[in-house]
């Protein structure tokens, strides 16, 4: 998890030799946030921080102030470093006592009033949720003590939404692929750490929840936008298609598809913004050399004659837009037994 700088942590300012009088005289005149008591952030960079910004700093506040905090969930997901979709409701700890588990009102506290600190108050916190875990085992990521990777794919596969669940599979997958831990071919229940931390999901409907999940989960999408739609595909009804394959026609390599239907013919790409916005992504080419590529690349892929569809996040986010540019395609849904 990237902490983005700003965070005003009064413990530390203290053990500098400095006081802390200037701190609350500026949160009391509305020029800070108190996140939690002794963290604060400026109130202008509150208002103009992105969501996970904000969620980084709620984090690094309720751990520190905490002693032995470990992160779970969503949470621990994101400072383990795996993908997640949007930024989670709650900063989520395990416990091991059932009467502690819960969620707790947020602590965030605005004075003052003017325009700033007024706008401050429009915007969501990001309160402290207790989730129960058993027989934890933390692992160190950075500042932060986290559940272990398997326990908390295990945990996301069995209680987030499919589209949620399955980013973070992917991600968890695409780790231990790299780490060798999957043999080529094989799903994340193959890994006896996922499996075992499945089986002791608290219920049946929670344990077939994660075993679905594991069974769609692969390393091979490269973003949270190819997980996002292959999550919408199960959800449309969609067989699942093959991942990264790679096309060549007469003058040899063409490239990878994000996505391929064999049977049906048609082979699918997701659109990030990032592949023509971001210089790293570019390779060093302009963007408009960048899209001119994806054009003959296109092009190449259907002189082999495949129907070529592309959408974007926002299609994503309206599954019956999705739907229309995948059935304008070719590609027809799943038949019901």
């Amino acid at each position: 998890m990237d902490v983005p700088p700003g965070l005003i942590d009064s413990a530390a300012v203290l053990r500098t030799g400095s006081g802390t009088d200037r701190i609350h005289r500026e949160f009391r005149a509305g020029k800070l946030v108190r996140i939690r008591r002794g963290f604060y952030v400026p109130t202008n960079d509150w208002v103009a921080a992105q969501p996970s910004h904000r969620f980084a700093w709620s984090t690094v506040a309720i751990t520190r102030s905490i002693n032995g905090a470990v992160l779970t969930g969503q949470t621990a997901a994101l400072a383990s470093g795996l993908p997640t979709l949007g930024t989670p409701a709650f900063v989520e700890l395990a416990t091991t006592q059932p009467g502690r588990s819960g969620a707790r009102k947020s602590s965030l506290q605005v004075l003052g009033e003017d325009s700033t600190a007024l706008e401050a108050r429009k915007i969501r916190s990001y309160p402290l949720r207790y989730c129960l875990r058993s027989g934890m085992e933390p692992v160190r990521h950075g500042e932060f003590l986290c559940v272990g990777l398997a326990q908390v794919t295990a945990d996301i596969m069995a209680s987030a939404a499919l589209s949620e669940a399955l980013v973070v599979a992917d991600g968890a997958a695409r780790r231990l692929s790299g780490q060798w831990t999957i043999a080529p071919g094989s799903g994340l229940m193959s890994v006896p750490e996922v499996a075992a931390a499945i089986s002791a999901q608290p219920n049946e409907a929670a344990r077939q929840r994660a075993e679905f999940v594991a069974s769609l989960a692969s390393p091979l999408p490269e973003s949270v936008g190819e997980s996002y739609s292959r999550a919408a595909f199960e959800f449309l009804g969609f067989e699942q298609p093959v991942l990264q394959q790679v096309f060549n026609d007469r003058n040899g390599f063409i490239g990878r598809s994000d996505f391929w239907w064999p049977r049906q013919r048609v082979v699918g790409e997701f659109d990030g913004k990032a592949k023509y916005v971001d210089p790293a992504m570019r390779g060093g080419i302009s963007a408009d050399e960048a899209v001119y590529r994806e054009k003959l690349r296109e092009d190449r892929i259907r002189a082999l004659g495949y129907t070529f569809v592309r959408w974007a996040w926002s299609d994503v986010q309206s599954p019956d837009r999705l739907k229309r540019k995948l059935l304008a395609a070719g590609l027809r849904p799943r038949q019901k037994r």
